[in-house]
C-alpha cells in the first residue's frame, strides 16, 4: 500500500512576520556585539550599555504613530504626521539604544573636557534636566559613536537578509516616551518585507494645525515645542527656546 505524502505550501503571509521577527533578532545580536570604545572594560565585567527592543505588534506600532501625531502638533511639524503614516505600515522595529552607558575612561577630550570624569560631573545637571526633552543629554561623543556602529551593524544585517529598513530617529522618540524603551538616545530600524519599501518616497502631508480634529490631539508633554510666530526655511516652525540664548557682550573698544 502506498503511504500518501502530505505537503505544505507556504505563501507570502505565512513567512513574511516570521521572517523579519528572525531577521530582528541577527540585527539585534549584530548591534551588541559590534566594536566598542573601551573594550577592556567589558573584559572587567562591565554591563552591557546598547539597548536592544523589538516590537512587531500592530496595537504598539498604532499606539507610536498616535503619539508622533501629537508630537507633530506640538511642534507644528508635518514631518511628524509623515512618520506616524508610516510606522502604521510596518511590519517590524528594532530600537537600539544607549542605556545606563558610562564613558570609556580614555579622556580624549573630544567633548570639550580634558577628562572623563570632568565631562560627567559638569554635565550632570544638563542630563537630569533634559529628561522634559526628546532625548536625555549630553552624551559621550564615543558612545554615540559606538551607538552608530550598532546601528550600522544591525542595518548590514538586514540588507544581507534582503529585508527592507531605514534608520529613524522620531519613532525612537515615541517609544522613549511611551516606555516602550529606556535609552537616553536610539535609533529605530524600521523593517518591512513588501514590494515597495514604506519608508522611502513618501510625500509631505499638507497638515491643518488650525483644525478641530488636529487640536483635538492631546500634548506629548515633551519640549521643545512650536514658537508663536516665525517659520524656519522649508516651512518648519520655529521652536520654543526652553533656556534663551545667552548674548555675547561685545567689548569696548581699545582706545
Amino acid at each position: 500500500m502506498q503511504q500518501s505524502k502530505s505537503t505544505s505550501h507556504l505563501t507570502y503571509d505565512d513567512i513574511r512576520l516570521d521572517t523579519v521577527r528572525q531577521v530582528a533578532k541577527l540585527m539585534a545580536a549584530a548591534a551588541v556585539t559590534a566594536p566598542k570604545s573601551g573594550g577592556q572594560l567589558f573584559m572587567r565585567g562591565a554591563p552591557l550599555f546598547i539597548e536592544t527592543v523589538i516590537v512587531d505588534d500592530k496595537e504598539t506600532l498604532k499606539a507610536l504613530a498616535a503619539w508622533l501625531r501629537s508630537r507633530g502638533k506640538d511642534r507644528q511639524e508635518a514631518i511628524w504626521f509623515r512618520d506616524a503614516e508610516v510606522a502604521e505600515k510596518l511590519d517590524c522595529v528594532l530600537f537600539v539604544g544607549l542605556k545606563d552607558w558610562y564613558p570609556p575612561v580614555y579622556d580624549c577630550g573630544a567633548c570639550g573636557y580634558a577628562t572623563c570624569a570632568e565631562f560627567m560631573e559638569a554635565t550632570k545637571y544638563l542630563r537630569d534636566q533634559s529628561e522634559a526633552y526628546e532625548f536625555k543629554g549630553p552624551q559621550c561623543n564615543l558612545r554615540d559613536i559606538d551607538l552608530g556602529i550598532a546601528v550600522g551593524s544591525a542595518a548590514k544585517t538586514a540588507s544581507l537578509n534582503n529585508v527592507d529598513c531605514r534608520t529613524q530617529t522620531r519613532i525612537a522618540v515615541a517609544a522613549r516616551k511611551l516606555g516602550i524603551i529606556q535609552s537616553d538616545v536610539s535609533v529605530a530600524l524600521s523593517l518591512s518585507i513588501t514590494h515597495k519599501n514604506p519608508g522611502f518616497d513618501n510625500t509631505m502631508p499638507q497638515v491643518d494645525f488650525a483644525s478641530p480634529e488636529i487640536q483635538a490631539l492631546p500634548p506629548s508633554h515633551v519640549l521643545p515645542v512650536a514658537a508663536s510666530g516665525g517659520v524656519r526655511s522649508g516651512g518648519r516652525r520655529r521652536q520654543q527656546p526652553v533656556t534663551p540664548p545667552r548674548r555675547r557682550q561685545r567689548s569696548s573698544p581699545q582706545p
